[in-house]
């Protein structure tokens, strides 16, 4: 009796299907992508923000163009003034009011200069814009990475399962092998109860192991807003990370960085906002209108019209300029520490990530090559039970040994992936995947 093909032949199968399934893989792991990019509700709150900013930018650049305003008055007086005087010759004259005063007036009015208050405003809500497009790519690259992880999550667990498939069946060929034995009077019955207890735990290792990918592929439902309990396709098995993956270059300046940096720009622009609060001010306008009573007392309707310049000039303010302009420069100098901050973390966070997957990559290696001689091992421990040279409890540990080695590869083979998704986050390389 054999459980297993040769060793070679079978390890050559796996990597032609692994080869044949990354395809398949990367088609799925894209698909998924996209559809959590397109659900997620940060996403979609991000992109708002980023119109939200975009229409506080136009509303800035507004302010450099004239502005038209228009108003009315209604006023009745009960007791209006009155005025006599007596002029030679003449005789006394009396002047009285009018109890009713109304109008109608327009006024056109335009900044001449305002001590970079406007162009701060805009340089201040263009940094606004790039600050809201930098995070919604931190958001994408971290949708990105979760459902990485997720689905690859699901997929070590689907292995795992096949594992488990793998050794019960395993279990229950040698159970099969021991009780024709016991029947045929060639070893004891205990052999056989050692068997069937093994049969029960690969079973409970089963059940356990089908639970665990349930769950894991409904938090990847979840994750791309899929039905919880709906059947999504996953990869059967792990495929091995790409050669050369270590040497991933960056995608250019990845996006926490361009945030820390028009950090540094919004705060220089509110300091420059600042400042103009105590340069002089300086704006023309015209008004026109109709009043009543109008000029030389006449009682109706008069047009009229104002032409006029305004200048503001501030003098003293009791040093609370110098203390505003110590306190923006201050929040400068804690954007730029944190630009600063950010770089170093990302560095770290990267060259983490490679020294992670390239040891996550020999374990992968160590993993293989320890199942291949595992795989070997059971063979021969069988054909030497079956040749009655061996006890049946050599035969259970080599299965045994061989399960824990397919684990131990399931294992690294997850490590890798992980470890390979977080260098993708690292060096922002989600962007063009």
């Amino acid at each position: 009796m054999r459980f297993f093909p040769v060793v070679s032949t079978l390890f050559l199968l796996v990597a032609v299907g692994q080869a044949a399934a990354r395809p398949m893989e990367d088609s799925l792991l894209v698909r998924y992508r996209r559809m959590a990019l397109a659900d997620d509700d940060d996403l979609k709150a991000a992109a708002k923000r980023i119109e939200a900013s975009a229409e506080l930018e136009r509303a800035a650049r507004a302010e450099r163009i004239p502005t038209l305003s228009a108003g009315g008055d209604f006023r009745y007086t009960g007791h209006p003034l009155q005025y006599e005087t007596e002029l030679p010759g003449v005789g006394p004259l009396t002047f009285e009011g009018r109890n009713w005063k109304y109008g109608a007036s327009a006024t056109l009015s335009q900044p001449l200069y305002t001590g970079g208050r406007i162009s701060g405003a805009i340089r201040m809500a263009e940094s606004e814009t790039r600050m809201s497009e930098a995070q919604r790519e931190l958001l994408r690259s971290e949708v990105c990475y979760r459902v990485d992880v997720q689905y690859w999550t699901a997929v070590a667990r689907r292995e795992r399962m096949t594992v488990a498939e793998e050794y019960l069946r395993a279990v229950a060929d040698l159970e099969r092998v021991v009780r024709e034995r016991v029947e045929a009077g060639l070893c004891d019955r205990q052999e056989l109860l050692t068997v069937e207890v093994k049969h029960n735990e690969a079973r409970y290792r089963l059940l356990q192991a089908r639970s665990d990918f349930e769950t894991g592929r409904m938090a990847l439902n979840a994750l791309i807003g899929e039905p919880l309990d709906a059947e999504t396709p996953v990869g059967e098995a792990l495929p091995e990370v790409e050669p050369g993956a270590t040497g991933l270059p960056g995608a250019g300046l990845h996006p926490a960085v361009r945030l820390a940096q028009e950090r540094i720009d919004w705060e220089k622009s509110a300091l420059r906002v600042n400042d103009a609060a105590y340069k002089p001010q300086l704006q023309v306008a015209a008004n026109g209108g109709c009043f009543a009573p109008g000029y030389d007392f006449r009682p109706d309707l008069s047009p009229n019209y104002t032409l006029y310049a305004q200048l503001s000039v501030p003098i003293f303010h009791g040093g609370k300029r110098r203390r505003e302009r110590r306190a923006a420069e201050y929040r400068i100098g804690m954007a730029s520490d944190a630009l600063h901050r950010v770089e170093t973390d990302l560095d770290l966070e990267t060259r983490t990530a490679r020294t992670a997957l390239r040891e996550a990559e020999e374990r992968v290696s160590l993993a293989a090559s320890s199942l291949a001689k595992a795989f070997e091992n059971e063979q021969r421990a069988t054909e030497k039970y079956e040749q009655g040279a061996i006890s049946v409890s050599e035969v259970i540990d080599a299965q045994l040994y061989r399960q824990t080695a397919q684990e131990n590869l399931v294992a690294a083979k997850t490590a890798a992936r992980m470890h390979y998704a977080e260098l993708l986050k690292a060096t922002d390389a989600y962007r063009f995947r």
